[in-house]
């Protein structure tokens, strides 16, 4: 499933092939998103100068309502500026060094309560508001708080900015937030993910919906040679298969047990290849 799970992979192996358009809107670019945060300070400084009383310097740690709309206007499509689209939202996670092809993607539509993946509608982003999101940055450290938090049970605490180690077996203290200017609202991602297994339950299941069509009940795949669509229960199974497993292992399965088909195969299939990885290990040594 890894291509249907990742269309932004798909689109950038077909840009080579379609010619650029010549009359496609200027975007706007990385400077003009920068210039929300810093265009104050020079103009303190100038009117000081001149004896003025200058307006106050926004801190790029705190959350602005002009920020917050130009956030959005920043990324969104030049056809259609009320959604941002795969091209935007392409540019945002490169400008915020977050992964398009993990969970972040997935973390940013249920965030949103997006209805379709690949696109985020101006209401759907108002979402953030509540969160205080106005700039790249502070998206990344709530994204990456937030997969801490349901992947790897990792509180989301006070201090950090979002940038604790995936997999660490406690939180690690990271640096002060008002230093990075990655400060947002964290009591909103809290109260989601207060009981992380619901939590992550529920936002398995969002996946589901959000990957499906909207008038089917199943969820398409295009690379398994006998399964050509997952329907809810099946991928509810799944979720307590992988659940199941952290109490035994493949190798101590119960195969009398009732799960779906497509699931005893994949037992079989790890099964015989863990044994012939065994066996090979055996003749190398």
């Amino acid at each position: 499933m890894r291509s249907f799970l990742n269309p932004f992979q798909r689109k950038r192996a077909t840009e080579t092939d379609e010619a650029p358009s010549t009359t496609r809107a200027k975007r706007p670019t990385k400077a003009s998103a920068k210039a929300a945060t810093e265009s104050d300070e020079p103009i303190a400084k100038k009117a000081k100068a001149n004896g003025a009383i200058a307006p106050p310097v926004q801190d790029p740690a705190m959350y602005s309502e002009q920020r917050f709309q130009t956030f959005f206007q920043t990324y969104a499509d030049p056809d259609d500026p009320k959604v941002i689209g795969t091209d935007g939202i392409q540019r945002l996670f490169e400008e915020a060094d977050l992964s398009l092809e993990t969970a972040p993607p997935f973390l940013l539509a249920w965030t949103c309560k997006a209805a379709d993946f690949g696109a985020f509608r101006s209401e759907e982003w108002q979402k953030l508001k509540e969160l205080q999101i106005d700039t790249p940055q502070k998206l990344k450290a709530a994204m990456t708080d937030l997969e801490n938090a349901l992947y790897s049970n990792i509180p989301i605490s006070d201090e950090g900015d979002g940038s604790s180690a995936r997999g660490s077996s406690k939180p690690k203290k990271a640096p002060s937030t008002s230093a990075s200017g990655a400060t947002y609202n964290k009591e909103p991602l809290r109260k989601a993910v207060g009981n992380p297994q619901k939590g992550f339950k529920d936002f398995y299941i969002f996946c589901f919906n959000l990957m499906k069509k909207a008038e089917s009940r199943v969820m398409e795949m295009e690379e398994h040679p006998s399964y050509k669509a997952v329907n809810k229960d099946l991928w509810s199974m799944t979720l307590e298969f992988c659940l199941a497993l952290e109490e035994t292992s493949i190798a101590e399965w119960n195969e009398e047990e009732s799960w779906p088909s497509l699931l005893d195969e994949f037992v079989a299939w790890e099964k015989k290849r863990i044994q012939t990885d065994s066996q090979g290990d055996v003749t190398m040594s």
